[in-house]
């Protein structure tokens, strides 16, 4: 099929339009930044998911498979499968929760801890070159308005 000048120009109206679009556009960028989770964890057991539920387990040291699919947005089921894995990994234990004997905690193990602290300094240097790719201004207006687009979207 050959394109016209016109309708050349007409799709590229429609790609401008798409690329404006600001959902399309963070959902470009999270893409682009999950990507590069995925390199900096290629030579390791994890996946992504794995990833941010151990970072998770570390912040809170034990939480519930709820709590963790609350706090990363994740599905409780995808969760409790990654947590299984993990476990099954070494990474992470369950304890029962005294407070509820149907409710498991999850807690990291040394190994989950030890590759939590070698992963470390690679992520840290990737939040330094993104905050230095921004600068302090354009940080700070990026902050403020996911502060602002988190607040527009919540229930």
């Amino acid at each position: 099929m050959k394109l016209t000048s016109a309708a050349l120009e007409s799709q590229l109206e429609k790609v401008r339009e798409l690329e404006s679009q600001l959902t399309f556009r963070i959902a470009v960028l999270s893409k682009r930044l999950d990507q590069q989770v995925v390199a900096l964890l290629k030579d390791t057991p994890l996946n992504l998911t794995s990833y941010r539920i151990l970072v998770v387990i570390d912040t809170f040291e034990e939480i519930s498979i709820s709590d963790i699919s609350r706090f990363n947005a994740i599905d409780r089921a995808q969760v409790s499968r990654t947590a299984i894995e993990l476990e099954k990994q070494g990474l992470v234990t369950f304890r029962s929760d005294p407070s509820s004997r149907r409710k498991k905690m999850v807690v990291l193990t040394e190994a989950g801890q030890a590759l939590l602290d070698d992963l470390h300094p690679r992520f840290e240097a990737r939040q330094k070159k993104l905050e230095q790719g921004l600068g302090p201004e354009a940080h700070q207006a990026l902050w403020q308005g996911i502060t602002k687009l988190a607040e527009a979207v919540s229930p």
